[in-house]
């Protein structure tokens, strides 16, 4: 009676078994599929519609599951295990699959493992095991990686990550360079030494809306626009920075005649509180700047042409 190896089973000859068939039985039954486990490349249709895609374990047979290399294939439109079986083997995965949705695909064993499974990113290439139990990926640890915070940019060229010349993602910031193309900065970008601009520096103004009472934030711009459409106080910003500076547009609406009081942070020149333009559409400019949290010293600068 056949006998197979415990991992690939392959078929293990007992002394003088099969005399006359040994030679083809070697051949087809372990060189061969050892030659399949080392080099062989395989297609796994994953489109199963979040039924189990099984790749059976073969006795002294060619089977999927005995390939070195699986590529998966196909639309995966719902959540797919991939099953292996749970003998100890690595494989290498090419994922050429299509993801519906946020769908998922995954190695694993069988449920009755109670093993758990590799996700496999779509459209990854990479080495995975299986211990006989459960699949893993290699880590950033095995790789040699390291984590993002250990990673210290900027201090020799060997430490930048190689991109192509079209798609510079990181600028060695210790030399000189030139950065073309819109850039967004989300937070604060400091700058510890003199800085020029060759071409135009702006900031769009924001809109407060024109109602009685008015408090502009300060940390969402430095400059600001509002139509007056009632008499109105301008409340002290919220989140001044010391030495901030900025402009606020006071634009009359179509009545004119509204007044504003200021409160207390802005200071004016000699301590006299300016009276706004009144005519209809008429337009004044705020000028301030951040001496302090509490004191912000501010002009206007009244009826500029409509």
């Amino acid at each position: 009676m056949a006998s197979f190896s415990d991992n690939l089973r392959l078929e293990l000859q007992s002394d003088g078994e099969n005399p006359n068939t040994w030679g083809t039985i070697l051949n087809d039954n372990v060189i061969k599929l050892i030659d399949s486990a080392i080099t062989g490349y395989t297609s796994v249709h994953v489109c199963a519609g979040g039924s189990d895609v099984v790749l059976p374990l073969g006795n002294g047979s060619a089977v999927q599951s005995r390939n070195a290399v699986l590529k998966f294939a196909g639309a995966v439109s719902a959540n797919t295990n991939v099953i292996i079986p749970a003998k100890s083997k690595i494989y290498i995965i090419n994922d050429e699959s299509t993801r519906v949705g946020s769908s998922t695909l995954t190695v694993k064993t069988s449920a009755a493992t109670g093993g758990t499974g590799r996700a496999i990113p779509v459209g990854s290439s990479e080495l995975i095991y299986c211990d006989g139990v459960s699949v893993f990926g290699l880590n950033n640890i095995g790789l040699n990686l390291g984590t993002a915070s250990e990673l210290n940019f900027g201090t020799s060229i060997n430490e930048l990550i190689p991109v192509s010349s079209a798609d510079v993602k990181y600028v060695q910031a210790s030399v000189s360079s030139n950065i073309s193309g819109n850039k967004v900065f989300q937070g604060t970008a400091s700058f510890t030494s003199a800085t020029g601009f060759t071409s135009k520096v702006f900031n769009t103004p924001t809109t407060l809306v024109g109602s009685t009472s008015i408090t502009p934030n300060f940390a969402v711009n430095n400059a600001f626009s509002v139509t007056l459409t009632a008499n109105v106080t301008l409340q002290n910003p919220t989140n001044p920075t010391v030495g901030q500076s900025g402009t606020i547009y006071l634009i009359q609406d179509g009545t004119g005649s509204r007044t504003m009081v200021f409160g207390g942070a802005y200071k004016f020149p000699a301590g006299t509180v300016p009276v706004l333009s009144t005519s209809v559409s008429a337009v004044d400019l705020f000028v301030y700047n951040v001496r302090e949290t509490s004191a912000v010293d501010s002009v206007v600068i009244k009826n500029f042409g409509r």
